[in-house]
């Protein structure tokens, strides 16, 4: 039992002896370059972009092959070339495709998106804990792209995926008015503080989210098939229950009296879009007769103040 006990203890010796010689001449790989980093450039465009990322260490890509790099030959001298893809799709949860895009080449325009972006989005966002990784401009962007049906695909400005969030209707920025650029930024950078509510500060919400979720009803409503039998019931204006859209993923069928009402998520969203917007006068004007719409929208304020001075 000695003798093999001494046995192990060399051979474990040795190995070790191995091993840290090894270590001695390990070296990186530079395979994983940080494509997220942007480098000056004499082209105006990529000038422009590479002084935004300056500013805010967010950098805006119009194109989603953000890089290449050559990784040596195969087994018949052939290079082999890694591109880096965004993916707005991807997720370690799922890989079903939800958002698919048109890029756009019309440099002009991708131009105005990278100044829309740096002048009426970032400064929306008061901390950097709210950036995304990257933005990716779009001349269309089109969600749920797996329905069986068509008439539930739907058009958005804006979605916000793991690797990048999508900043569509590049093509038409330079067309809007005013009003329509704001309420455009607002909706955009909607969906970076929701992110941030449901995964950092969820707690904030709850006064929010509980309206509808016991006190318009005794019937948690969100994301609820309303039907003329349903419980609670179909409704012709879902205001009535406190929501400003319905789920566009779902069908909606006013004249069969069907529709699905939105998960807490799309709510939050379309709220933090209204208080953005920073017009109560306005807000009041058109949802004023609403009890619970003007609920939301108070707590959705005071929400949204205790965010930004806990970012602050």
């Amino acid at each position: 039992m000695r003798t093999k006990l001494i046995y192990i203890i060399g051979l474990w010796g040795c190995l070790s002896l191995f091993g840290c010689g090894d270590d001695d001449n390990l070296s990186p790989s530079d395979l994983d370059g940080d494509w997220y980093v942007l480098t000056d450039s004499e082209d105006p465009l990529d000038h422009l972009r590479y002084t935004v990322f300056q500013t805010y260490g967010v950098p805006v890509f119009y194109n989603d092959t953000i890089g290449s790099q050559n990784r040596g030959t195969d087994y018949a001298g052939l290079p082999i070339i890694y591109y880096e893809i965004l993916n707005p799709n991807y997720s370690i949860e799922s890989s079903t495709e939800y958002a698919k895009y048109e890029l756009s080449y019309d440099r002009e325009a991708i131009t105005t998106g990278v100044e829309f972006i740096r002048d009426e989005v970032l400064p929306r966002l008061v901390s950097s804990k709210l950036y995304p990784r990257s933005f990716l401009l779009m001349n269309k962007l089109t969600l749920n792209a797996s329905a069986s049906s068509a008439s539930l695909l739907h058009e958005e400005c804006a979605y916000r995926g793991m690797m990048t969030s999508c900043v569509s209707l590049v093509e038409e920025i330079g067309g809007m008015t005013d009003a329509e650029i704001k309420r455009m930024a607002c909706e955009i950078v909607a969906e970076e503080y929701t992110t941030y509510f449901m995964e950092n500060a969820f707690s904030l919400l709850e006064a929010f989210l509980n309206v509808c979720r016991a006190e318009v009803t005794s019937v948690n409503l969100y994301s609820l098939s309303l039907t003329s039998s349903s419980t609670p019931p179909y409704v012709a204006d879902l205001k009535e229950y406190g929501f400003l859209s319905y789920n566009k993923e779902s069908q909606y069928a006013p004249a069969s009296k069907r529709v699905t009402t939105v998960t807490e998520r799309m709510d939050v969203v379309d709220y933090v879009t209204e208080v953005l917007m920073e017009d109560d006068e306005a807000f009041e004007t058109k949802y004023g007769s609403y009890e619970y719409v003007m609920k939301k929208y108070e707590l959705m304020k005071t929400a949204m103040e205790n965010l930004k001075a806990a970012l602050k």
